[in-house]
């Protein structure tokens, strides 16, 4: 049965991963190594990432790196832009069984990049269309991985395209946009915002406070 809130439309459900695999080579070696990886772009076997070194000094990328050369899951690496404390990647694998990003998709599922690597565990924002998504692409993590824990779970009928607000917040939101409420310097103020949606100031002042509290939680938690 698909997930349905109170008036019939169907929920999206956004989940945050941790996975960790016993054998999975950016698992293993974050284990050792300090650094974070960032997958920002995956293309079939071809991954595009930031590497960040955690202790702020050079080694640990470039320990990373040559541990990724050394892997038998490794075809090939390069490095397209580095500084002391980040590297950029490019980086085409060669697994033996399917991978986690893999598992996710072939369970009509899939994961909201980046993917975040560090100290031995993924990160994954899984975005399943409905429970019976979800149900399936979580038992197929937990058959074929060491550990899978679910950090956080919603579900929302906007689905993943924007934060978990209400109807109203959200509508107040992409109106105080459009009408450039948020452009500086600012072209508009919150009363003649109020004015178009036929409620007063103070309650368009609130529906845009709760909704960039909800933004900002959000932003927190994924990316600080």
């Amino acid at each position: 049965m698909l997930c349905r809130h109170t008036t019939g439309v169907y929920k999206m459900i956004e989940a945050k991963l941790e996975i960790s695999a016993e054998g999975y080579y950016s698992c293993d070696l974050t284990r050792k190594i300090p650094v974070r990886v960032n997958l920002v772009s995956i293309n079939g076997p071809l991954g595009f990432g930031i590497i960040q070194s955690l202790t702020g000094k050079e080694k640990p990328l470039s320990d990373y790196v040559k541990a990724l050369r050394k892997s038998s899951s490794i075809v090939e690496v390069r490095i397209t832009h580095e500084t002391p404390t980040q590297y950029l990647t490019e980086v085409i694998h060669q697994l033996k069984n399917k991978s986690i990003h893999e598992t996710i998709l072939e369970s009509g599922s899939m994961s909201k990049l980046p993917i975040v690597i560090e100290r031995g565990v993924q990160i994954h924002h899984l975005l399943a269309p409905d429970q019976n998504a979800f149900r399936s692409a979580f038992d197929k993590l937990r058959s074929r991985f060491s550990k899978v824990r679910v950090l956080k779970i919603s579900r929302s009928p906007e689905g993943s395209l924007g934060p978990n607000m209400t109807s109203k917040q959200m509508d107040a939101m992409k109106l105080a946009i459009a009408k450039g409420y948020y452009d500086i310097p600012r072209k508009i103020e919150i009363k003649d915002i109020a004015k178009d949606l036929k409620i007063k100031r103070v309650a368009m002042q609130e529906r845009l406070r709760r909704a960039e509290k909800t933004i900002i939680h959000q932003f927190a938690e994924e990316y600080l």
